[in-house]
């Protein structure tokens, strides 16, 4: 999804930085660094959204690794405010999924705000309501 979105840079650092493969602290530790998902895992990962606007992702352990708010601008987009410029994602919920879809901010593909709406929102990906 990174390549697709244009961040292929940041791959390695996000393999890592997101604990994909265990024991792997550091990009230049990954086995292979051309198969930089080589040895990596499946992770849980989550986002919440609160009725008071609070924002926020969890990880495979349920430690919070995300935190913001969002405001909805319109019926299908809402904007996350962090501690760069706002992120606009569009979603689409049919029954208990959502689909989100980043705006890739236009400072990409060198700032941290479009790695980050990319790594929020798993573009194509279906997110299952939990209670």
């Amino acid at each position: 999804m990174l390549t697709q979105a244009g961040l292929d840079g940041w791959v390695s650092e996000v393999v890592v930085g997101e604990g994909f493969v265990p024991g792997v602290r550091k990009p230049d530790q990954l086995a292979d660094p051309a198969d930089p998902c080589k040895g990596a895992v499946p992770r849980e990962h989550s986002h919440f959204f609160t009725e008071d606007g609070r924002f926020g992702s969890l990880d495979w352990n349920g430690d919070t690794v995300d935190d913001g708010t969002y405001e909805m601008v319109d019926a299908d987009t809402f904007v996350v405010s962090k501690e760069f410029p706002d992120v606009r994602f569009s979603f689409a919920i049919d029954g208990d999924t959502i689909r989100f879809e980043p705006e890739i901010p236009k400072c990409s593909p060198d700032c941290f705000e479009a790695l980050w709406s990319v790594m929020v929102a798993y573009p194509g990906e279906e997110w299952h309501r939990a209670e």
